[in-house]
């Protein structure tokens, strides 16, 4: 008599569900649409003056505003041909602005190199304590130097001369440009300065030869903060300057006087003032992030 046995059977698999990666996260995308919506609302000051330069005379200054009309480059000729709406031209304004800039930015520089790698040295006891109260030193507000800067300019008849403004400006970015380079310095290994020393490299050596290369980064970030603050001054320039120095800053107030406001000429002469520094960020963007962070992360 056969018998019958049951043979067990397999239990049936549950269907497969794919898995799927964690949704995006809604703080992420919250601060990045904040974000953006910051960006644009701060644009619309810089968009706002770049089409009233555009606007012909008669309707730059018409509010409500125009957004309707036929663009024009009157003002920007009127304004780089020099002699129209400021005493001196700002064709001269201009040149005395980038002579300022580049004069600063380079005593800046020289400065604050030696005085970083100086900073840097372990067998130099008193760098940390030095270092925080050069930092502490930007905090220093620059009106209060105007008038004592004015009495001794006065007494060397520096007033109205490039040195009376490149000197300041150089000062007051000095702090800010050693901190940045002493930071970048702390990150390169000290044992290639030691054993470039151990080779015989003296320390002027080792500072041309090695650390200047690899400091090419934090000295390109230096020189570009430093140079943005120099071109946009205007206390300094205000205070120190009548006409053979005197900056585009200081002369872009004089488009508007007692009769009203020349807005065409105003807000063109403004273009022309932000191009240069908007134009050199965008192209050395990625110098200057890679100069601010190089030495944030140990």
């Amino acid at each position: 008599m056969a018998t019958l046995t049951a043979t067990p059977t397999a239990p049936a698999s549950a269907p497969r569900t794919k898995r799927t990666g964690p949704g995006p996260k809604p703080l992420p995308i919250i601060g990045r649409t904040a974000v953006w919506m910051w960006l644009l609302v701060s644009m619309v000051p810089l968009i706002f003056m770049v089409v009233t330069s555009f606007k012909p005379s008669g309707i730059a200054k018409q509010l409500p505003p125009v957004w309707i009309f036929k663009p024009t480059l009157s003002h920007y000729i009127q304004v780089l041909q020099g002699g129209s709406g400021t005493s001196v031209g700002f064709d001269r304004l201009l040149l005395n602005s980038a002579a300022v800039t580049i004069g600063s930015t380079v005593l800046t520089l020289a400065l604050a190199v030696p005085a970083a790698y100086a900073l840097s040295l372990r067998t130099f006891r008193p760098r940390n304590g030095l270092s925080s109260w050069i930092l502490s030193t930007y905090m220093f507000p620059p009106i209060v130097a105007v008038i004592p800067i004015f009495i001794y300019a006065g007494k060397l008849n520096l007033i109205d001369t490039y040195p009376v403004l490149i000197v300041p400006y150089a000062a007051f970015n000095l702090p800010i440009a050693v901190w940045i380079l002493r930071s970048s310095i702390l990150q390169i290994p000290y044992e290639i300065q030691e054993s470039a020393m151990v080779d015989g490299a003296s320390r002027l050596v080792v500072l041309r030869r090695i650390i200047l290369p690899l400091l090419a980064p934090s000295i390109a970030t230096a020189a570009i903060l430093s140079a943005i603050l120099a071109w946009n001054e205007f206390l300094f320039a205000l205070s120190l300057t009548r006409a053979a120095a005197k900056t585009s800053p200081v002369g872009v107030q004089e488009f508007t006087g007692m009769f009203g406001t020349d807005w065409g000429n105003l807000t063109a002469a403004s273009a022309v003032i932000a191009a240069p520094i908007v134009i050199m960020t965008l192209i050395l963007r990625r110098r200057i992030v890679s100069g601010l962070t190089f030495g944030a992360v140990k």
